[in-house]
């Protein structure tokens, strides 16, 4: 009889625990209406490591339909209509949520419910004074002389070193919110990487798991293996024809400039010129550079470099964003170069304009 009752008892506390596990598993709703789309499938997704992730997905029935989830700590989503009609990005929480859009324009949206949103939403709204500036800058800069245009482009660096610091003096501030991590995680291109150590190290442990704060962990180490002073990361990519070049193959003694563009890249093109002439003037000296494109295309790859009479080696894996390379060396913006040194170190990055030649005539003056 003390056994059965046991067994009894085992269940009963079986049933028990799975009930409250099951009630646990739910700790958000999103309820989710879109005037107009009917009977059809919608996604929670997340852009992670420059991917779509699917989290969920739900049919809607006449325009209406719920998710239902458990969450650690908030995260960014977006709802999204399989065919790809738009989207709404909203953070998700511990919380009742309800999104109410369009499917004619789901531009426009409302969120409610989300304290983490909310909070998302005031701070971005601040920022938008930021960008009005610039954009009357921009309208400012192409009616402009010459000289004009030099004062626009002292002013736009100055309100854009300013929005950068409202962002940090945010994160520094409200170093338990989610929000912190993830704004700066979103702009983390904008920063250097003693900012960036800074405010990553201020986060509080409670947030210490998000994703968001692990990314900029991982950003802070691989700018910290990087930086000028340390020995450059070796890596292989093919050039046009598929061969595998490693950059080490280009060292040789050499000063190498290892530049990163793309054939789509405006500001790559535009700089290229410059690099051909250091090129042509002090490749005889010693100097070579090291093409290491963020293109998906091969042909307008190899069209680009043909184009701007690009002579030295190149290489890509047409992962566009996702090169590699590029992840090896942080580099979330082009144009974007590290001038590494006869030993193998990086003395220097990002030199354009006069001062990749400025500098260059000082090592070959030596």
């Amino acid at each position: 009889m003390y056994k059965i009752s046991s067994l009894l008892l085992a269940v009963l506390l079986g049933i028990i625990a799975v009930s409250c596990q099951q009630k646990e598993e739910n700790n958000f709703k999103v309820d989710v209406t879109i005037t107009g789309i009917g009977d059809k499938v919608v996604y929670l997704q997340q852009r992670k490591s420059g991917e779509w992730v699917k989290y969920d997905s739900i049919n809607l029935v006449a325009d209406k339909g719920v998710f239902e989830g458990n969450i650690d700590l908030p995260e960014y989503f977006y709802l999204t209509v399989k065919d790809g009609q738009g989207y709404v990005p909203f953070f998700i929480d511990k919380s009742d949520i309800s999104i109410t859009t369009n499917i004619n324009n789901m531009r426009d949206y409302t969120v409610s419910g989300s304290k983490t949103q909310d909070e998302y939403s005031a701070f971005m709204e601040s920022l938008g004074k930021f960008d009005e500036q610039a954009a009357l800058l921009g309208q400012q800069y192409q009616q402009a002389d010459e000289e004009g245009k030099k004062n626009i482009e002292v002013q736009y660096d100055s309100l854009m070193e300013q929005k950068t610091q409202t962002m940090l003096d945010y994160a520094l501030s409200n170093n338990e919110s989610v929000v912190s991590p993830f704004i700066i995680m979103s702009n983390s291109y904008l920063f250097e990487l003693e900012a960036l150590d800074n405010v990553t190290n201020n986060f509080s442990p409670k947030i210490a798991n998000s994703f968001y704060t692990q990314y900029l962990k991982d950003r802070v180490s691989t700018l910290k293996n990087v930086a000028v002073g340390q020995k450059y990361t070796d890596f292989t990519l093919n050039d046009p024809d598929g061969n595998p070049i490693p950059l080490s193959s280009i060292l040789n003694n050499n000063y190498v400039l290892v530049d990163f563009w793309a054939s789509l890249c405006g500001p790559c093109r535009a700089e290229n010129p410059n690099v051909v002439e250091a090129y042509n003037k002090y490749h005889d000296k010693g100097f070579d550079v090291f093409g290491v494109s963020f293109d998906k295309d091969h042909d307008k790859w190899v069209e680009a470099i043909e184009k701007d009479n690009l002579t030295w080696k190149h290489v890509s894996d047409l992962k566009y964003w996702s090169s590699e390379a590029g992840k090896l060396y942080g580099v979330q913006s082009i144009p974007h170069n590290f001038l590494i040194d006869p030993q193998g170190i990086i003395v220097e990055k990002n030199l354009r304009g006069e001062d990749l030649q400025n500098k260059l005539a000082e090592i070959y003056s030596e």
